[in-house]
C-alpha cells in the first residue's frame, strides 16, 4: 500500500500532465518577447478555465510544456500573481495555486462596470465619425448572426466604445476584465432572450453616443450590464 506521500506525489504527477495538454494548446510563437507571450497564454488558459482553479502551477514543467526556458515563466508568474490570478503557497512542492475567480466574480463584475461607465462617458464627446460607423456595422452585423458570432460582435461593440474614450490606459483595463467573462462557464449561459436585449440595448447606446450624452449614455450602459449579469446569475443558480 503507498504511503500518503506516495499518494500525493501520483496526484501530482497526474495534475502536472494535465495542465501540460493544456498548454500544449497555446503554443508559444517566437515574434514578440518571449516572457510577454508566457504570461498571455497562461492568463488565457486560467481565464477560459483550461487550467482549472486549484491546480499547482511550477516553473519547470511550465518551461518544459511550452518549449521555453524558465526564466519568462518566472516573470510571467510574476505578472499572474499582480493580476490576482494566482497565488504562492507555503508548502514544500513548490509553485503556486491557480486562484478560483468564481469565489470573487460579484467584486469583479463592479469593477468592470465601474471602468466600462467611465470609459463610455469619455467616449461620448471623443467618440469619431469612423467609430459611430464601426458600432453601426456591428449592430447591422448581429441581426443575422451565429451565436459564435455575436459572442465576438458584442466583445467588439464595448472595446470600440473602450477605444473611443482615447485613453490606452483604460482601454487595457476594460479589455483585461471583460476577459474574465470570456469562459465557457458564462459564455455557455447566454441565449437569445440576452441576445435580442443586447441588441436592442446596443442601439440605444449608439443612438446616445451619437448625441453626446453622457448622463443617458451611463444610465442605458449600467442597466445594459446589469441585465446580462443578472441573467447570468440566475442562469448559474438554476444549474
Amino acid at each position: 500500500m503507498k504511503s500518503q506521500t506516495g499518494r500525493l506525489k501520483d496526484t501530482e504527477s497526474k495534475s502536472a500532465d494535465g495542465i501540460a495538454q493544456n498548454l500544449a494548446k497555446f503554443p508559444v510563437a517566437r515574434t514578440d518577447r518571449v516572457a510577454d507571450q508566457v504570461y498571455r497564454q497562461l492568463r488565457q488558459a486560467i481565464l477560459s478555465e483550461e487550467i482549472a482553479p486549484g491546480a499547482r502551477l511550477r516553473e519547470n514543467e511550465i518551461a518544459a510544456a511550452l518549449q521555453v526556458s524558465r526564466t519568462p515563466v518566472r516573470e510571467a508568474i510574476s505578472r499572474l500573481i499582480g493580476d490576482w490570478l494566482v497565488r504562492e503557497v507555503n508548502s514544500g512542492t513548490g509553485g503556486v495555486e491557480v486562484s478560483d475567480m468564481m469565489a470573487e466574480i460579484t467584486e469583479i463584475y463592479f469593477i468592470r462596470e465601474a471602468l466600462e461607465i467611465c470609459a463610455a462617458r469619455l467616449a461620448a464627446s471623443r467618440i469619431t465619425p469612423e467609430q459611430l460607423q464601426k458600432l453601426d456595422s456591428l449592430v447591422k452585423e448581429a441581426h443575422h448572426a451565429s451565436f459564435k458570432e455575436r459572442v465576438r460582435i458584442n466583445q467588439e461593440f464595448h472595446l470600440t466604445i473602450a477605444e473611443a474614450a482615447g485613453s490606452p490606459r483604460l482601454l487595457a483595463m476594460v479589455r483585461s476584465f471583460r476577459e474574465y467573462f470570456g469562459s465557457r462557464r458564462w459564455i455557455s449561459r447566454q441565449d437569445s432572450k440576452m441576445a435580442r436585449h443586447a441588441l436592442i440595448d446596443h442601439k440605444k447606446i449608439v443612438a446616445a453616443l451619437r448625441s453626446n450624452s453622457p448622463d443617458t449614455l451611463e444610465r442605458l450602459l449600467r442597466k445594459h450590464l446589469k441585465l446580462g449579469w443578472h441573467e447570468l446569475l440566475t442562469s448559474a443558480e438554476n444549474g
